[in-house]
């Protein structure tokens, strides 16, 4: 069986596997997860952090023992566009360029300077056909894929974060409910993907994450955000962080909310459950609180617990809640 490497950069963690399916199951040879100590130098088009990033990679991949070159990475943050519209039940050699001329009048600075592509969706009417447009800048893809040929990988497939979220949930979460909403939330941003049995999924990134909280724990303790950062990790204070938690959280609240309307009107379908992950899904009582707000029953996803014994890792509370990109784009088919 030929392994792949699955590797999802965020701005404080990088987090590696190897595995492949087999039969619906996730099979893994090796996985890691390390502190990120050059945030976007694999998309800030700057040539000597790349540098500093690609042997750090080099020598991270070492300690965790990847064999396979073959690659599967994701894209989210700043850049990337994801736009949802109909079109007109149309033939299948008419479709390209009809999603094509919607995405020109509708994205400023038209698809040009995009790598793009598009995924048909369950329409609620019979006249039409859902269409998934998803794109992100062609100079920002390129400095990726060279960042990881230069670190010795051959990249044969980019994602994006949302839809890597869906692919995990599909092939790990047994007893699979019908509607859910799973919230990945990291250190700068959030990632959502609104997904039903019928093949409709709903994605978007929101700007929330620990580092918003980090900011406001700064604020009010009049510190620094690094210590912020070892505030919010010390058990003692978990009152004082779930108040700060509070406090910056409504706006992606609203976020969510508006989306899962969205989702709910698209389909017809309520919302059963949510999956909260993610490094900051570990904040105090973050699942209650969404819960109150949402008035949907959630959980903390832990979709690594159990698919390997031993995890290289420099935060080993992180370890079963960091993995839901890494084990989607390992769970993705191949073309």
């Amino acid at each position: 069986m030929n392994f792949s490497l699955a590797i999802d950069i965020g701005s404080h963690y990088i987090k590696v596997a190897e595995g492949y399916l087999k039969k619906g199951r996730i099979v893994l040879r090796t996985a890691g997860i390390t502190r990120n100590p050059f945030p976007d130098a694999h998309l800030n088009l700057n040539e000597n952090d790349q540098k500093k990033f690609v042997n750090f990679l080099k020598d991270f991949l070492r300690k965790v023992n990847i064999k396979s070159r073959d690659t599967v990475c994701c894209v989210s943050g700043n850049g990337l566009i994801v736009h949802y519209f109909d079109i007109p039940d149309i033939p299948e050699n008419e479709i390209k360029n009809a999603v094509e001329l919607e995405a020109i009048q509708v994205i400023p600075g038209g698809i040009e300077k995009l790598e793009y592509d598009y995924a048909i969706l369950p329409s609620p009417s019979p006249k039409n056909r859902t269409i998934m447009f998803i794109g992100y800048p062609k100079i920002k893809c390129d400095f990726f894929v060279n960042t990881l040929i230069m670190s010795g990988l051959r990249p044969i497939i980019m994602d994006v974060a949302g839809l890597s979220l869906s692919n995990c949930y599909e092939n790990l979460s047994k007893n699979n409910s019908k509607n859910v909403a799973i919230i990945d939330t990291g250190a700068k941003q959030t990632n959502l993907a609104i997904i039903n049995s019928e093949g409709f999924v709903f994605i978007r990134q929101i700007d929330f994450g620990g580092d918003t909280v980090n900011a406001e724990i700064s604020r009010v303790k009049n510190i620094s955000r690094y210590d912020a950062e070892q505030f919010k990790k010390n058990p003692d204070n978990r009152e004082e962080v779930k108040k700060s938690l509070k406090n910056v959280i409504p706006d992606t609240l609203q976020e969510i909310q508006t989306s899962i309307r969205y989702f709910e009107t698209r389909t017809q379908k309520k919302i059963e459950k949510f999956l909260l992950t993610g490094g900051s899904s570990l904040l105090p009582d973050f699942v209650e609180i969404v819960e109150e707000n949402l008035k949907i029953h959630g959980e903390i996803w832990k979709p690594m617990a159990g698919l390997i014994e031993h995890c290289y890792t420099s935060e080993p509370q992180c370890t079963e809640v960091c993995f839901s990109q890494v084990l989607g784009l390992i769970s993705r088919k191949l073309l």
